[in-house]
């Protein structure tokens, strides 16, 4: 068994876990990124739609060969039919290979610096005097800090003694490329309500104008199940071929209490730094990479890994993201204490009172708390949800 140190550990190489290993190594310290699978990005389990705004924010190129159509709008579905759209005029969104872009992701922190290891799957990690040991099946890290970025499992978290994600809040997920629908490519498709995908949505992705990304998440129930009846209904007589599916959870929790320890920092979906509204971990669990990034560099150079200073990281992220993540989560609590009688008036008041032209011109589709409370402060929004937002404010959470 191999024995070696290291400034910089991370564990996992998904976005969060990759984009702060480029921050972390652009400062001039030792990085070595861990994975447990053969090969960056795979397997996939996302839907891949991610905000052109906040891919920019990543210092990302919107115009990569990873991205494999541009969006500008959605179309809304309640449970009885009701509809509205929020559009722009320019794409706002668009669909990408998650496999590719991790792999962009990797190519960015290698260019940087930082040194990517596959088929390494850490095993077992400690505390000791002066480093943390992280043990694989042939090799021995000595590492000054450790970033876990393992994912929604970690095993780190516990280990640290940090209260993991509650897994109340982890439901299942299960989507399908379909080649050979009818789709208009500019616009992605939402479906609520208990009998699409309680607790959840369903969604349709446009890769281009004849093929989808469709999927859903569900709370006690077989996505794959609903999944299958959903389809059926929304591509009825269409003769379609399936290209590729994909599972996986989704992270509806928001962030865990602590996401720090001595000579540890905590990322990404790990962290539950993923938006409780609709599950996409990619741009803000990436902000939250960064900063780890740049607050483990900087406690290298100073030698500080005590609590203390890798406080910073906690106290940054927070400062950035922590009203989103609050009214996101308040948001997902109210959607899933509503009927499916309640969503539909919720429709009617949308559509009534010209609201999608709010979300439409003012929306963002990361940074959410604006919209959310400008919504419910409608006075007859407001008035539907009274008996929930009493029991659901945001001091609650």
């Amino acid at each position: 068994m191999s024995f070696e140190e290291r400034q910089i550990l991370i564990i996992g190489a998904g976005p969060s876990g990759l984009i702060a290993a480029r921050e972390a190594a652009r400062r001039g310290v030792d990085v070595l990124v861990v994975e447990e699978d053969s090969e960056i990005g795979v397997p996939c389990h996302c839907a891949g739609l991610l905000s052109l705004r906040g891919l920019k924010r990543l210092n990302v190129s919107v115009d990569g060969s990873y991205v494999q159509n541009r969006v500008r709008g959605a179309f809304f579905y309640s449970p009885s039919g009701l509809s509205f759209k929020i559009e722009r005029q320019n794409p706002v969104a668009c669909v990408v290979d998650r496999s590719a872009l991790d792999k962009y992701f990797a190519s960015q922190a290698a260019r940087s610096g930082a040194e990517i290891r596959l088929n390494s799957r850490v095993q077992d990690i400690r505390l000791e005097k002066g480093y943390v040991a992280a043990k694989s099946k042939k090799e021995v890290f000595k590492a000054s800090i450790v970033i876990d970025a393992e994912g929604a499992s970690s095993r780190i978290v516990r280990a640290a003694g940090l209260k993991p994600t509650n897994p109340s809040y982890l439901l299942p997920g299960f989507q399908l490329d379909l080649y050979g629908v009818d789709v208009d490519p500019n616009y992605v498709e939402v479906h609520v309500g208990s009998k699409v995908a309680p607790g959840f949505f369903a969604w349709v992705i446009p890769l281009s104008s004849n093929s989808v990304r469709v999927g859903l998440g569900c709370r006690k129930a077989n996505p794959k199940e609903l999944l299958q009846r959903f389809i059926e209904r929304r591509f009825k007589g269409e003769e379609y071929e399936i290209l590729m599916s994909r599972s996986g959870t989704i992270i509806t929790s928001g962030p865990i209490e602590r996401t720090f320890s001595n000579r540890l920092l905590i990322v990404g979906d790990a962290a539950g730094q993923v938006k409780p509204t609709t599950g996409g971990g990619v741009i803000l669990g990436g902000l939250c990479g960064a900063i780890a990034g740049k607050v483990a560099a900087e406690a290298v150079n100073l030698g500080r890994f005590d609590e203390d200073f890798l406080r910073l990281y906690e106290e940054s992220w927070r400062k950035k993201l922590g009203r989103e993540f609050k009214y996101m989560l308040w948001a997902r609590r109210i959607l899933n204490a509503l009927s499916d009688h309640m969503i539909d008036k919720g429709f009617e008041l949308i559509i009534k009172e010209g609201f999608q032209e709010v979300i439409s011109r003012e929306g963002d589709m990361d940074f959410q708390s604006g919209i959310i409370l400008e919504l419910i402060r409608r006075r007859r929004i407001l008035r539907m949800l009274l008996p929930l937002l009493r029991l659901l404010t945001p001091s609650s959470q």
